[in-house]
Protein backbone atom coordinates (compact mmCIF):
# COMPACT_ATOMS: atom_id res chain seq x y z
CA UNK A 1 0.00 0.00 0.00
CA UNK A 2 2.81 2.42 0.85
CA UNK A 3 4.49 1.68 -2.47
CA UNK A 4 1.35 2.56 -4.43
CA UNK A 5 0.98 5.84 -2.52
CA UNK A 6 4.65 6.66 -3.17
CA UNK A 7 4.30 6.00 -6.91
CA UNK A 8 1.14 8.09 -7.20
CA UNK A 9 2.74 10.93 -5.22
CA UNK A 10 5.81 10.94 -7.48
CA UNK A 11 3.63 10.93 -10.63
CA UNK A 12 1.55 13.86 -9.38
CA UNK A 13 4.67 15.81 -8.40
CA UNK A 14 6.20 15.14 -11.82
CA UNK A 15 3.06 16.44 -13.52
CA UNK A 16 3.08 19.56 -11.35
CA UNK A 17 6.77 20.22 -12.00
CA UNK A 18 6.40 19.77 -15.76
CA UNK A 19 3.36 22.01 -15.89
CA UNK A 20 5.08 24.73 -13.85
CA UNK A 21 8.18 24.71 -16.03
CA UNK A 22 5.98 24.67 -19.14
CA UNK A 23 4.15 27.77 -17.90
CA UNK A 24 7.44 29.56 -17.25
CA UNK A 25 9.06 28.63 -20.55
CA UNK A 26 5.95 29.24 -22.65
CA UNK A 27 6.31 32.97 -22.03
CA UNK A 28 9.68 32.75 -23.81
CA UNK A 29 8.16 30.82 -26.70
CA UNK A 30 9.35 27.32 -25.75
CA UNK A 31 7.00 24.40 -25.17
CA UNK A 32 7.87 21.38 -23.04
CA UNK A 33 5.72 18.45 -24.10
CA UNK A 34 3.82 16.87 -21.24
CA UNK A 35 3.29 13.25 -22.25
CA UNK A 36 3.62 9.83 -20.66
CA UNK A 37 7.33 9.51 -21.43
CA UNK A 38 8.27 12.87 -19.93
CA UNK A 39 6.14 12.29 -16.82
CA UNK A 40 7.70 8.87 -16.18
CA UNK A 41 11.18 10.25 -16.89
CA UNK A 42 10.75 13.11 -14.41
CA UNK A 43 9.06 10.93 -11.80
CA UNK A 44 11.94 8.44 -11.91
CA UNK A 45 14.85 10.89 -12.07
CA UNK A 46 13.34 14.02 -10.51
CA UNK A 47 14.72 17.54 -10.91
CA UNK A 48 17.80 16.51 -12.97
CA UNK A 49 15.53 15.03 -15.63
CA UNK A 50 13.53 18.24 -15.68
CA UNK A 51 16.67 20.31 -16.25
CA UNK A 52 17.85 17.85 -18.89
CA UNK A 53 14.60 18.20 -20.83
CA UNK A 54 14.80 21.98 -20.50
CA UNK A 55 18.38 22.03 -21.83
CA UNK A 56 17.37 19.71 -24.66
CA UNK A 57 14.48 21.98 -25.68
CA UNK A 58 16.61 25.12 -25.49
CA UNK A 59 19.43 23.69 -27.62
CA UNK A 60 17.24 22.41 -30.47
CA UNK A 61 17.64 24.18 -33.80
CA UNK A 62 14.73 26.49 -34.59
CA UNK A 63 13.70 24.34 -37.58
CA UNK A 64 12.84 21.45 -35.23
CA UNK A 65 10.75 23.63 -32.92
CA UNK A 66 8.12 24.37 -35.55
Amino acid sequence: MQFIVLVIKRLVMALCMLYTVDLITSSAGFIIPINVVSVIFVSLLGIPALFLSLIHILTLPTSELV
